[in-house]
């Protein structure tokens, strides 16, 4: 199909966006943000998501640049071929990177949760199996999948509210106990849990119908419903369990589903991980294509997802992730995560910009 004759609505792609950014944190977002906020955290989420929109505008600026291709056809194009290489190739490694903490996250709570009898491997050929093949498939494809994945999303509150016979207030005061720079740190954790924006990168020329400010405002609305999806999940694991329990517990949106029982449902725990598999596959499915999309802009291939380069990402994902973390490992990985991605993503981003502006003056450079 033609290029020109795929499009993406409007709420195709805000949907793609919030699956972008509502992945894998959104079960542990409350433990992580207790810890260095307290029973602040949801404050600094709140924070967190009002600096996200500086990225969020980044992004769009990036994007907007390249509305007949993607933005990594550009930067070669216009930054020539070694030096446009050099940083399309450090991209492809950040995003893969990041790739890779979702697929451990994801392979982690999984096991620890749900199928602990399961050989990894079979669970991590599945996920990548599945993921490649969504990513192959055109634009509107994805589009389907990442509304379809949406509708999903409400559950997470539905059954957060249901335990409302169970929340005590008193557990939110005293606010600012850890202190406002304590809140700033955490809000540094809410950037990295809304990564995923930058997909943007990579779908300019399906969306360039609607017009660029109406993109802005689309990714603006989409960051906003993610941060209070997160504010609210995070608020609510603390009115139910406290700031001290909190630090006791892993994935405490987890453990508020653990309590919720019918007469036909007992473990409904299960059922949300089942969902939340959903949210996990298209957060891994945008840095996966970033990932694939970079190293394809590389090798000057016409197609954003080629089926064999997805494939080798795939199975090098798979190889890299048959190690096995401990929940400590995992903790101080996601600790050095945290801050060093999302600087990295900001330094990336910014810096691209500006180097695209000082060449801007001497014209497009040829590789």
């Amino acid at each position: 199909m033609n290029k020109q004759a795929l499009r993406v609505g409007p709420f195709q792609l805000y949907c793609i966006l919030m699956q972008a950014q509502f992945g894998s944190a959104v079960i542990s977002i409350a433990s992580d943000l207790n810890d260095k906020s307290g029973t602040s955290a949801w404050i600094s989420c709140l924070i967190g998501g009002l600096a996200n929109m500086i990225f969020v505008y980044l992004i769009w600026l990036l994007a907007s640049k390249a509305p007949n291709s993607n933005v990594f056809q550009m930067l070669l194009q216009r930054l020539g071929g070694i030096f446009g290489r050099c940083l399309l190739a450090i991209l492809a490694a950040f995003y893969a990177g990041i790739a890779y903490v979702i697929l451990t996250n994801w392979i982690y709570t999984t096991d620890l949760w749900a199928y602990e009898r399961t050989p990894k491997w079979v669970l991590l050929f599945l996920f990548i199996a599945l993921c490649s093949y969504l990513v192959i498939q055109p634009v509107t494809v994805y589009a389907r999948f990442a509304v379809l994945t949406t509708f999903f999303a409400p559950l997470f509150v539905i059954f957060a509210v249901y335990m409302f016979k169970d929340w005590n207030t008193y557990n939110l005061l005293p606010l600012l106990d850890k202190g406002p720079l304590k809140l700033l740190r955490g809000s540094v954790v809410v950037l990295w849990a809304l990564a995923g924006i930058e997909i943007l990168l990579v779908i300019p020329q399906y969306v360039k119908h609607l017009g660029a400010r109406k993109v802005l405002r689309i990714a603006l609305l989409s960051n906003g419903t993610t941060v209070l999806f997160y504010t609210f999940s995070v608020f609510s694991s603390l009115v139910l369990f406290g700031s001290e329990m909190i630090s006791y517990i892993r994935e405490p949106l987890l453990y508020q589903m653990k309590a919720v029982s019918f007469d036909i449902i007992e473990r409904m725990d299960l059922i949300i991980i089942s969902v939340w598999i959903l949210f996990v596959m298209t957060s891994f499915c945008s840095y996966f294509i970033l990932c694939v999309s970079s190293i394809a802009a590389m090798l000057k291939k016409k197609e954003e997802v080629p089926l064999w380069l997805a494939l080798v990402c795939g199975g090098l994902l798979f190889i890299a992730s048959i190690w096995r973390f401990s929940a400590d490992q995992l903790d101080r990985f996601h600790e050095i995560i945290n801050y060093w991605a999302t600087a990295a993503s900001f330094a990336l981003i910014a810096g691209t910009l500006l180097l695209l502006k000082a060449i801007g003056a001497k014209g497009t450079r040829k590789s």
